[in-house]
């Protein structure tokens, strides 16, 4: 999928759902040369996702490795394998000047101050979604994305969190959906691990969905859960 991408996107290209129909047919056409599947709307926005993770992974490492700790000239002489120099000059110039230094900087501030860390590295959202699918056989809820990325099993039975919030949280979301067990548990609802969630998180502001990926929206995600 790495190569596909590649030849069909700029390396500064984030989301391939944003990319031209055109340009997607030709993506998919040049996939089912190798790969098999259903083409379903949901397939091929899940796809579009994981490709769109793995491209950002790649021009990630390619500006670790040729632009940072260099100076501007120094970094466009250093062109990677497989990038033309035009583009990859353009993307020099975007991460110097442009939003994505804004936005670079931005990110590098929250990831000092975030109080839940991510601890699933580079590993996609559609990834985690995938193996969880493939090892239970039903779609993650978000609370078990929730805890898929911020806590680890050891090898004892026992459970590693990042931090005592993110802790906290998931046992607050387990808690509103469990029976209540008290005398009035007949006027109690326990709530859905979507209600559990928002009820624990907020509620999502529009374009973005709480753990669930860069590639998912509103109306996306409840559309196909």
């Amino acid at each position: 999928m790495d190569v596909v991408s590649k030849l069909y996107c700029k390396i500064w290209q984030k989301d391939f759902a944003n990319l031209p129909v055109a340009t997607k047919e030709l993506i998919f056409r040049h996939l089912q040369l190798t790969y098999q599947w259903e083409r379903t709307d949901k397939t091929d926005r899940e796809m579009l996702a994981h490709m769109s993770a793995m491209h950002c992974s790649w021009g990630s490492k390619q500006k670790k490795r040729h632009f940072n700790g260099k100076s501007l000239d120094d970094a466009i002489a250093s062109v990677p394998a497989g990038v033309d120099s035009s583009d990859w000059k353009t993307m020099c110039d975007m991460w110097t000047n442009g939003d994505e230094r804004r936005v670079a900087e931005r990110n590098k501030q929250n990831r000092a101050t975030q109080s839940m860390t991510y601890r699933r590295g580079k590993t996609s959202h559609y990834q985690l979604m995938n193996d969880f699918s493939n090892m239970h056989g039903h779609n993650p809820y978000r609370l078990e994305l929730f805890k898929m990325g911020r806590c680890k099993d050891l090898a004892d039975g026992s459970e590693s969190w990042v931090d005592e919030e993110s802790r906290r949280r998931y046992e607050t979301m387990t808690q509103l959906m469990a029976p209540s067990s008290d005398v009035d548990a007949e006027s109690h609802t326990p709530a859905t691990p979507e209600e559990a969630f928002i009820s624990v998180m907020g509620k999502d502001q529009p374009g973005c969905v709480r753990c669930a990926g860069s590639g998912e929206t509103l109306s996306t995600w409840y559309k196909s859960t």
